[in-house]
């Protein structure tokens, strides 16, 4: 591995993993220290909420790491987590109370629909679609939540040993680390 430029603590590749914020902070640390964000969302939703497949995932985001000299941040929860866990100098969890990342998705997803925003590319949250059917993410959260419990757990085994991995397992900590590396929503 590299070795991490000074000022840059965290290194150039992180990959942000887990629920309650980990689309907000990868975007965050990706603007401060200049680094391209690649939204995992945004790739694997086409319009009208159609799905690329996974190895298309896959090679869409191998290529914007390799197109990417000054590093990347990533969002994900996905088959991506090997290629995360090879290529990434830091992996960042999120893993708070499950009210905490409950309250946050359902927040998210009712401004979201009220205020008609999109979400990735030109779709949308609605409220029939996105609240009372099978493919809202509060539905999703809901069904996930002992999958998001051991999250942390599963990283540690799986990670490999010659990454940083952090684990943020509560609101406080989450805020701890936006204190403590200058960042800001």
């Amino acid at each position: 591995m590299e070795p991490q430029p000074p000022g840059h603590p965290l290194g150039r590749r992180i990959g942000v993993i887990g629920a309650g914020g980990k689309s907000t902070l990868a975007r965050t640390l990706a603007r401060k220290h200049d680094l391209e964000f690649i939204e995992i969302d945004s790739i694997a939703h086409l319009p009208g909420w159609q799905s690329r497949s996974d190895e298309e995932v896959v090679r869409i985001v191998t290529e914007r790491m390799a197109n990417s000299p000054n590093g990347w941040v990533t969002d994900h929860n996905s088959t991506l987590m090997p290629m995360i866990f090879e290529k990434a100098d830091t992996v960042i969890v999120l893993q708070p109370q499950f009210r905490y990342m409950w309250w946050r998705r359902t927040k998210r997803s009712l401004k979201r629909a009220w205020k008609g925003e999109p979400v990735c590319n030109g779709n949308r949250e609605t409220f029939r679609q996105h609240f009372f059917s099978r493919q809202s993410a509060i539905y999703e959260m809901w069904g996930l939540r002992h999958r998001y419990r051991g999250y942390a757990e599963r990283v540690t085994t799986e990670a490999p040993n010659n990454i940083k991995l952090i684990i943020l397992d509560s609101a406080k900590k989450i805020e701890g680390f936006y204190e403590e590396h200058g960042l800001t929503r």
